[in-house]
């Protein structure tokens, strides 16, 4: 059963996305004929005249609008999910400006390392300023939710790319990653390690920049002389991405230089001419040694 107008129209007030004047004012000025009878046709009907989300209807129906507000963040939707958590499209209240935000997940925040890791990310997206990199703008925690606010790209990363149009030109795929490349070694000569450059992490936008995303996996080289490694990982550990990682990455992620970003890059280059991974087996560990014993071939 639909829950009544009153009962949505409670739970979008209490969500903090819109007030009860404005719902009240807005409800007032609505012609008779699209008077919703309940909540699900009010929230349909917010939705057609764009005063909320598709996601934030259904969020807000379900009765979980309080996720919908972050600071001075309000969620507009969702557009991605993995294992630290979900990246949400949002705007800023004042400034009007679209971002992304990476959140935590709760069961990540249970994990000591996890919430390390993502501190780490934020330390290594804070240093970095450049137009072939994403930018960070902010990074906050509200009641205990940690989260990284992002310059928004509207686009496809480049895996996507490949797969709603083929193998790319030469000419085209060689100034995506010589736009990658560019960013890479803004990051490198700010002490910078990437450690998963893959298509899925390069994003192009609808003006055709390709910006470096996702530095959860980077190491932040500590000065010349320093004793002290900041990494995030233990040792033996083996972070990245497989069909794109270097062969000493996989043999010691924690000595993984800028050569390594730049091996992948090159994995990255044979991806966008072929559509193909440069070695493909049945097994992680053959592909993992054809990365360090087998000569690539178009």
């Amino acid at each position: 059963m639909p829950p009544t107008i009153s009962q949505f129209s409670q739970r979008l007030t209490s969500s903090g996305v819109m007030s009860a004047d404005d719902l009240r004012d807005w409800l007032s000025v609505l012609p008779s004929e699209k008077r919703p009878s309940d909540g699900e046709q009010l929230a349909r009907e917010l939705v057609r005249q764009k005063r909320l989300t598709a996601h934030q209807a259904s969020t807000i129906y379900s009765g979980k609008g309080s996720s919908l507000v972050l600071g001075n963040y309000v969620v507009l939707d969702k557009l991605g999910e993995g294992g630290m958590g979900v990246v949400l499209k949002a705007e800023h209240r004042r400034m009007a400006r679209v971002v992304a935000i990476k959140v935590m997940s709760s069961a990540a925040l249970k994990s000591a390392e996890m919430v390390k890791r993502f501190q780490r990310e934020v330390q290594a997206a804070a240093k970095l300023e450049h137009p072939n990199i994403v930018t960070a703008h902010d990074a906050d925690e509200v009641n205990g939710t940690h989260f990284l606010v992002m310059q928004f790209v509207d686009g496809d990363d480049l895996s996507a790319v490949v797969k709603k149009h083929g193998a790319q030109p030469l000419d085209r795929a060689v100034d995506f990653i010589l736009q990658a490349a560019r960013g890479l070694e803004f990051a490198h000569r700010h002490g910078v390690i990437h450690r998963d450059i893959k298509p899925h992490n390069l994003l192009l936008s609808k003006e055709g920049v390709v910006k470096v995303l996702d530095m959860r996996l980077a190491r932040i080289e500590e000065p010349m002389g320093s004793t002290r490694e900041a990494t995030l990982t233990s040792t033996g550990a083996v972070m990245g991405t497989i069909d794109y990682m270097s062969p000493e990455q996989t043999l010691d992620t924690k000595t993984a230089d800028a050569r390594s970003d730049i091996y992948s890059l090159g994995c990255t280059l044979f991806y966008l001419l072929t559509g193909e991974v440069p070695f493909q087996a049945d097994t992680m560990m053959k592909r993992l040694l054809a990365h360090r014993e087998e000569a690539v071939i178009f």
